[in-house]
């Protein structure tokens, strides 16, 4: 028998393969740091976890509307309004099952057979799956290093042509922790106002950015752009949530009507539970205050391994302004060798750091650029002390 050619298509998530290989020689005893993770390594807050005893104690155990809790999506929609200058309506978000629901939804409902999504280079892992699983092709644009990997107005309109269906825009971005500047935002948007295309702005990150820097969502530049614009965000990176699985999605009323039809067949609601102790967040006095305190360690963190990543010979990377993830340039180290095995690209990079530095890092294929490999630093100081030196020992040992 037969299964489906389409899926046969699709790869599996290297990031998840990667945490799940080190996390089987943890399970094994092996001593192994690993840079792989997407998530925090803060536990949920305390307040957040005692609202979901109290909505089972209260009997809040059932199903809710497939597109989310009434409750939640007017915590959603008030939050953004007092962080941004743009108003949203309930009947505007849809929360589902993490920002990869909202994502994949959003997708689906807007796309035919063939139609191409821009996805700009390095992007995160996910999307041109997700775009083949919809029916859509992805076509990638290619980016600089001299532009910390941020699109150009030229890059973007040399890219766009008549199957061009969306764009996604990721900022701050994972793998590389760029982000668009209020200025930079204002470019791209002079160039797609003048097109009929769908824009996907995946936000996720959106609180955590260092050295100060004002985040702007791309709804705020563009009010008049609403009809086109799908916001992605979530409770997972700033709220240390990623299992609870609670995203959420700002749209148009249409859009937002697919989207839940999709999810009303798929998946229905996302967890009760999780919904009334999400709503309890982002109305909790306490909230920013926990994640400015979260992001400050981020910050230290990071300069932290920006001063650890100088000290070894080879690599280069761009200090991230945001999310929490150092994407590195291995290409000095190809070609190179460790007790008789070549390093040809990032996965046999990746392989050899794992088998004899007992580190793991994330390859940069995952992301579309085989050069590089990925590092989060969202792990404690001790860990990325010891990582780092573990990583120059393995590059000072390759001939």
């Amino acid at each position: 028998m037969d299964y489906s050619a389409s899926i046969a298509e699709v790869e599996e998530s290297k990031t998840i393969a990667v945490s799940s290989k080190a996390n089987k020689l943890i399970e094994k005893g092996e001593d192994i740091i690993s840079f792989g993770a997407g998530e925090p390594d803060f536990p949920t807050p305390d307040f957040i976890k005692s609202a979901a005893v109290k909505a089972m104690d209260e009997g809040y155990t059932g199903y809710t509307s497939a597109s989310g809790l009434p409750k939640l999506k007017k915590a959603v929609v008030d939050k953004f309004a007092s962080d941004y200058d743009f108003q949203y309506s309930t009947e505007e978000v849809i929360i589902c099952n993490g920002g990869k629901q909202v994502l994949f939804n959003g997708l689906k409902a807007i796309l035919n057979e063939g139609d191409e999504v821009l996805i700009p280079k390095p992007y995160w892992v996910s999307y041109p799956e997700m775009i083949k699983l919809a029916g859509g092709r992805a076509v990638f644009v290619e980016t600089k290093f001299e532009n910390k990997y941020k699109l150009t107005a030229e890059e973007l309109k040399n890219s766009i042509t008549e199957n061009t269906k969306a764009i996604i825009l990721n900022s701050p971005s994972n793998p590389d922790g760029h982000f668009y500047s209020q200025k930079e935002l204002e470019v791209l948007i002079d160039i797609l106002r003048d097109e009929d295309i769908f824009i996907i702005s995946d936000e996720i990150y959106d609180k955590l950015l260092y050295d100060r820097e004002k985040f702007t969502s791309i709804i705020e530049l563009c009010p008049e752009l609403k009809e086109r614009i799908l916001i992605v965000n979530g409770m997972s990176k700033t709220y240390s949530m990623t299992g609870w699985r609670v995203g959420f999605g700002y749209a148009n009323k249409k859009w937002i009507n697919n989207m839940a039809k999709i999810q009303s067949h798929t998946t229905s609601n996302v967890n009760t539970i999780a919904q009334y102790a999400s709503a309890e967040a982002l109305t909790n006095k306490d909230l920013d205050k926990i994640v400015n305190e979260r992001r400050k360690i981020y910050e230290k963190r990071r300069d932290m391994l920006a001063e650890l990543l100088d000290e070894i010979p080879f690599i280069k990377a761009i200090k991230p302004a945001g999310a929490f993830y150092f994407f590195i340039d291995i290409s000095e180290l190809l070609n190179k060798e460790i007790k008789g095995e070549k390093i040809n690209d990032s996965l046999s990079f990746s392989d050899l750091l794992l088998k004899n530095g007992n580190v793991a890092v994330v390859p940069g294929i995952a992301f579309g650029m085989d050069n590089f490999i990925r590092l989060s630093f969202a792990l404690s100081e001790e860990k990325i002390e010891e990582g780092l030196l573990r990583i120059k020992k393995f590059v000072n040992a390759l001939k």
